[in-house]
Parts: C-alpha cells; structure tokens; sequence
C-alpha cells in the first residue's frame, strides 16, 4: 500500500503569492494615491518601506504567533501587542523616512507633522489586523492539511499493523503447524482441541472487528485476551520448549493501546528467539504503570540478535510499531530494545496511561 504523503510547501508557496500580490497591488494603489495628489511617486514608494519590511518579518515568523496551543485569551493579547509594536514603528519609520527625503508636504491636509505618526499608526494598525486575519486562515489551512495527512498515514500504518498480524497468525507454516497440532488433538485430547479452534476463531474475528471499527486503540484487556489465545496456538507446536510468566497488574485493563502491539513483541520473541533456539526458552511479559505511562516489557533468553540487525528489519514488526506509536502518541510514547547474539532480547514500550 503506498502511504500518502503531504507536502506543506504547497500552502507555504500559496500564502507567499498572495502575499507579494497583496503587497503589490496595495503598494500600486499607495503610489497611484500620491501621484494623484500632485505628490513625488516617490513618496508613495516610502510610505509603504516600512510596513512591508517588518509584515514579511512577521509572515516569516507567523507560526510562531499562531500557536494552536494558546488560550483565545492569550492569541488575541499577543496579536494586539504585536499589531500596536507594528503599527508604530511604521508609524514613525514612514514619517521619519518622508521628512527626511523631504517627499511630501505635510502642511497639506491640516494635520501637524508631531500627529502625523499616530495617524500612521492607527492606519497600519487596521493594515495589521488584515495580514493576521490572512494568516490565521492560511495556517488553519496548513493545519487542516497536517491532520488529514496524519490521520491517512495512522490509516495506512494500522492497515499495515493489522495486515501483517493476520499473516503472522496464518502465514503458511503457522497454519500448517496449527492444523497438524489440531489433527492430534481431535483424537488425543477433544476439548483441547476445541479450545485450540476458538483461540483461531477469535484471532481471525478480533482482526475482523478492528478493521470494521476502524479503531487506533484497544483497552488492554483485550489486547491481552488476543495476546494469550496467540501464545496458546504456539504453545500447541512448541509445548515444552517454550514457559511464558506473565507479570500484570488487574487494574490497568481499561488503558488504550494499539491493537496488536503485545502480541507483535511476543511474535518477535517466539519467531526469533525462542523457536529457533534448540532447548527453546522462556518469555517474560510483564505490565505496570509507571508515574503517568504504561510500561509493558517482554523479555526472553533466545538466540538474540545484533542491533544492526534489528534496525536493518525495516518495514518489520518492530519498526512498523514503532512508527505508530510515533503516530499515535508523538513525543508521549517509545519503544526500546535490548539484546546481543546468545543474549536473549529484552524489549519496553510505554505508552499514556491516562
């Protein structure tokens, strides 16, 4: 599946077109004003230097005063400070610069040179609320853009998620060593053998609803639920050679988190490590929370491996849920691993546990 990809520059490039053009045909009009008032040309060309200087600073610097983490409060008091500091330095930048090219007449009008500032500023104050207006509508279209993109790539990673959880539970080997491990059990051991046949029947029905839900998270509970019927299936092929511990705190069940994420550390566990690995092993799961994440750990004495190897994995289980969490949770949330060739593999992710 192609993941989509979004291209910010798009919404940059539009804002500055409309922004030069904006500036150009204001420009045109100041100029064409001037001449028209028996003025230097001149003079409309230096009434607009200074408030152009300092609007492309602050188009520069928009997404800084546009932060979608402020209060409306707090927005519309930075903006009136931005917008007054705007409005009289123009203000007096546009006077000082007039009377010293000595470019217009200020005895026309009525107005004293000494108030000529604050008429400025008042002008370019309303000048200011236009671009923050435009602004704010051009950044809410960046931002709209931003989330779509981000919600299709978590669509396309939870479709990778869950398309390569139903092939690790129905690869080829894994049915063939289900079916044959069933064929045993229909004789030896009945009820056994039903139980196996639900634990496939809930795989293929958990896979089922997700992808009608549309979900990004599960509570743990039910990851958990899904999670052992997965090991029961592989116990059937490994019995002996393979002990799971499993460490969980009761109370944490109703904490989200990505569907399939603990059974993806266990699939990594048993397919590389323990399954492999002569005498098999044993894996440790254990869950807890620790100040305000959820903390789940699998840990198993397999063969191991190298890191280069398991960075290399790209597009693997490890990696594939390491670019959802990122999705999902930014900053908030991480997966670490541990491990060297004969070492075993040690592995933790956290996510909110709120």
């Amino acid at each position: 599946m192609k993941k989509p990809a979004y291209d910010g520059r798009s919404v940059d490039r539009g804002f500055w077109v409309l922004f030069v053009g904006g500036w150009t045909v204001f420009g045109g009009l100041i100029v064409a004003m001037e001449t028209i008032d028996n003025q230097s040309p001149l003079a409309g060309v230096a009434t607009i230097i200074t408030p152009t200087v300092l609007a492309t600073v602050i188009a520069f610097r928009r997404r800084v005063l546009l932060n979608p983490q402020w209060s409306l409060l707090k927005t519309v008091g930075i903006h009136l400070a931005v917008g007054m500091g705007y409005a009289v330095a123009s203000g007096l930048g546009t006077t000082g610069l007039l009377l010293f090219l000595g470019l217009h007449d200020f005895s026309e009008g009525g107005i004293e040179p000494r108030f000529l500032p604050l008429v400025f500023a008042i002008y370019f104050f309303m000048l200011y609320t236009i671009l923050a207006g435009f602004m704010m509508w051009t950044e809410s279209l960046k931002r709209v853009q931003e989330s779509q993109a981000l919600l299709a790539r978590e669509a396309v990673l939870r479709a990778e998620a869950e398309a390569k959880a139903v092939r690790a539970q129905f690869n080829p080997h894994f049915v063939f060593n289900t079916l044959h491990s069933l064929m045993l059990l229909v004789r030896a051991d009945p009820p056994a053998a039903e139980r196996a046949i639900e634990d496939v029947a809930s795989l293929i029905r958990y896979a089922s609803v997700l992808e009608r839900r549309n979900q990004d998270v599960v509570p743990l509970g039910e990851e958990l639920e899904i999670a052992r019927r997965y090991v029961s299936l592989e116990s059937l092929r490994l019995a002996e050679r393979m002990t799971i511990d499993w460490e969980i705190d009761s109370e944490l069940e109703t904490v989200p988190v990505p569907p399939f994420c603990i059974q993806t550390l266990l699939e990594n566990a048993i397919k590389h490590g323990i399954s492999p690995k002569e005498d098999g092993g044993s894996i440790k799961i254990g869950i807890r929370k620790d100040s305000k994440l959820l903390a789940i750990s699998v840990e198993d004495d397999g063969l191991g491996a190298t890191e280069e190897a398991v960075r290399g994995a790209e597009g693997k289980g490890l990696n594939l849920l390491q670019r959802r969490l990122t999705t999902l949770f930014g900053d908030d949330a991480s997966l670490t691993w541990r491990t060297s060739p004969g070492e075993g593999f040690s592995v933790l992710l956290e996510v909110p546990a709120s």
